[in-house]
C-alpha cells in the first residue's frame, strides 16, 4: 500500500484543476478553488488572470455558517458570470478563458477552499480602479471575520 503524501495530493488537485479550466476554454482560473487538500495550505500551483483576489478559505466556509460547498455557492452569486457583478462583466465571461484576455495569466500557489474573484469583477467593485477593487474586498474579508468571530461567541458550548 502507497503512502499519499500531501504535496501528491496538492499535484493532482492542481492538475484537475487545470484540466477543468482548460475543458472550458481557457489556461486560467477563477471562482472556487475545490481540491481534497486542506485550507490553508497554498499548495495548489494554479494560473489566474492577472489583478484576480483570491478569498480565503475560512472566510469562505464562514459565509457558507462552516460548509464551504455553500459558501461558495453565495461567492458564486455574487462574482460568478451570472452573479450580481458577474452579469456586468459579460462580454468578458461570454469569451470562455476564466477572464480578461488581455490579462495575462499569473501563477499562483492556492489551497482547497479558496475562492478566485476575476479582476474584471475586482475593477467593477472598485468602480473602474483595480487596486481600489482588491482595498475593498480586503475590508470585506475583515469584515467576514469580524461577524465570523462575533457569531461564534453567541454559541452555546458544545454538549457534555
Amino acid at each position: 500500500m502507497s503512502e499519499t503524501h500531501p504535496r501528491d495530493q496538492a499535484i493532482a488537485a492542481a492538475l484537475n484543476t487545470a484540466r477543468h479550466s482548460r475543458a472550458g476554454g481557457g489556461a486560467v482560473h477563477t471562482g472556487p478553488i475545490h481540491a481534497s487538500v486542506p485550507g490553508r495550505t497554498d499548495r495548489l500551483p494554479i494560473h489566474v488572470p492577472s489583478g484576480s483576489y483570491v478569498i480565503p478559505a475560512d472566510v469562505v466556509s464562514g459565509i457558507g455558517e462552516g460548509n464551504t460547498s455553500a459558501g461558495m455557492r453565495i461567492l458564486d452569486q455574487i462574482f460568478s458570470p451570472s452573479g450580481r457583478y458577474g452579469e456586468r462583466t459579460g462580454s468578458i465571461y461570454a469569451l470562455r478563458t476564466g477572464g480578461s484576455i488581455m490579462r495575462k495569466p499569473t501563477p499562483a500557489m492556492v489551497a482547497g477552499g479558496e475562492y478566485v474573484v476575476n479582476p474584471d469583477v475586482v475593477e467593477m467593485i472598485g468602480k473602474g480602479n483595480l487596486e481600489k477593487g482588491h482595498d475593498i474586498l480586503d475590508l470585506f474579508v475583515k469584515a467576514q471575520r469580524q461577524k465570523l468571530v462575533k457569531t461564534l461567541k453567541k454559541l452555546p458550548e458544545p454538549a457534555k
